[in-house]
């Protein structure tokens, strides 16, 4: 049977794996060669909720005023050796060539680490880059993600016994609610048959909410 995975490896933020295993999800995060700088096991129980969140950078803003500068000094330099002036001193042109490069550049980088992709759980916060090759993957494991975590969570939490401790049992059936393990139906149909009743709601007597014993 093949283990549900997926791994991104990038030149700056290093490798990311995750690996479905039979009671939680593994994580690994470290450079390309060497130790892992965060290795690590999430129980199912303490996975849910999962959210993917894909982020773009902010639109650029207008330039700084060096940059016209820059720019201007270029244009007139261009000018005056097409009009066979004399040239801009060679200090001025790798200046404002060396402003206009590194401008591009910082421009460049911040817009490819923007784009990101979060993938956020209970216990755990991830940071992909977005590259269009690896959406189709992470989406793909992030669905099998969860239905392995519903399944385990159905098999080990949503049976009930009417003969065990109520209390406890009910307030296992609300929480795998919450988490939208269990439907609303299903929640009602497994409290009334382990108590016996047909709604959870008090009993009102007097304007006071009284004790109702269960059924069974």
């Amino acid at each position: 049977m093949t283990v549900p995975q997926f791994s991104q490896h990038h030149f700056l933020r290093g490798s990311t794996r995750l690996v479905l295993g039979p009671n939680g999800l593994y994580v690994s995060q470290g450079p390309r060669r060497g130790a892992a700088r965060l290795e690590t096991e999430i129980p199912y129980e303490e996975l849910l909720p999962v959210t993917l969140e894909h982020q773009r950078p902010d639109p650029l803003r207008m330039p700084p005023a060096g940059t016209w500068v820059a720019v201007w000094v270029l244009v007139q330099g261009i000018s005056r050796l097409l009009q066979n002036k004399n040239p801009l001193p060679t200090e001025l042109w790798v200046a404002c060539g060396g402003f206009l490069l590194g401008l591009a550049a910082v421009v460049l980088v911040r817009r490819y680490r923007g784009r990101r992709v979060l993938l956020t759980t209970n216990r755990i916060h991830l940071a992909f880059h977005d590259a269009p090759r690896n959406r189709a993957a992470l989406t793909t494991f992030i669905d099998a993600m969860q239905l392995r975590a519903h399944a385990y969570l159905r098999e080990e939490y949503a049976t009930v016994n009417p003969l065990g401790h109520i209390e406890l049992q009910l307030h296992r059936l609300h929480w795998l609610r919450q988490l939208k393990v269990l439907s609303e139906q299903e929640y009602r149909t497994l409290s009334t048959r382990l108590t016996g009743r047909l709604s959870l709601d008090p009993v009102k007597l007097m304007g006071q909410d009284l004790e109702t014993p269960y059924l069974n």
